[in-house]
């Protein structure tokens, strides 16, 4: 099993484990944030990768990438991730569809116009035939999703997404609220991946996840420089420094050990993204 004695589940990188002093505690949802190419999407297949590996379900909500486009990525780095459940909610998703390399679960939708939807047709376009993603048609398919398969591990790409597909409802907000508490109550430990939220403002989903995980991908000297910080992890102590990272055709590679250079802390501070406020 996944869970130790101090209910833990490993990330399935050994330097973040050790930043988060044995890893994510169980049963929790977290928000995983960055900009885009930082590692965020990476991060989670590892999370769910490390879940198969240990015998449990996982399941990766698509709503930014296509399956297709998914399941390449992840060829591209070598991973066997041949249990990985793929739930794919976008409005132009196609029916149900079985492929080799990951599987796929179609999205069950009461308008039919959907399933004959062209794959490459635009999100809004698509929403002004039928706007029938949002957070409470997410949690509906999410619940009858957990009522036939017990999963453990559950990735979110991306509630940015979610949001803006959402179409800007006032009960946006309200909606990502009742999806976090649901996902709670399921005991279930879950992954939403989010954009650089806005530092003036604080987003339901920042306010009431249980953790917060952060990529940062900087060019320095015409040289990409990544990093990652442990934003907040309520009840557990945690390193609260940022961490050099990288990405290799093995996956994340955190090394807990080491310290940023203080020339590239001072970059770092001067983006105003950096202050999570929190």
């Amino acid at each position: 099993m996944a869970q130790d004695k101090h209910n833990r589940m490993s990330t399935g990188i050994s330097g973040m484990d050790d930043m988060l002093k044995g890893g994510l505690i169980a049963g929790r949802p977290y928000v995983v944030a960055g900009t885009t190419g930082s590692g965020k999407t990476t991060f989670s297949i590892q999370f769910l990768q490390q879940g198969v590996r240990q015998g449990e379900r996982a399941l990766f909500v698509s709503i930014d990438e296509p399956p297709s486009e998914l399941r390449e990525n992840v060829r591209f780095l070598g991973w066997d991730v041949g249990k990985i459940r793929i739930l794919d909610v976008h409005p132009t998703a196609k029916a149900y569809n079985r492929k080799d390399s990951l599987v796929e679960v179609g999205a069950q939708r009461s308008v039919g116009s959907l399933r004959e939807a062209r794959q490459d047709a635009r999100a809004e376009a698509m929403k002004q035939v039928s706007p029938d993603l949002s957070p409470q048609s997410l949690q509906m398919m999410l619940r009858q999703e957990l009522q036939e398969v017990r999963y453990s591990r559950v990735v979110i790409d991306s509630i940015t997404s979610l949001k803006r597909l959402s179409g800007g409802d006032d009960d946006v907000d309200m909606g990502i609220m009742s999806l976090l508490r649901f996902l709670s109550e399921s005991n279930v430990t879950c992954i939403l991946i989010t954009d650089m939220p806005d530092p003036t403002s604080m987003e339901p989903e920042t306010l009431m996840a249980r953790g917060m995980i952060r990529f940062h991908k900087l060019m320095v000297a015409s040289k990409a420089e990544r990093f990652v910080t442990i934003e907040k992890f309520r009840g557990s102590a945690h390193d609260t420094q940022p961490r050099p990272m990288n990405i290799t055709r093995n996956g994340i590679i955190v090394d807990s050990h080491k310290k940023v250079p203080k020339s590239i802390l001072k970059i770092m501070q001067a983006v105003p993204s950096w202050d999570a406020r929190i």
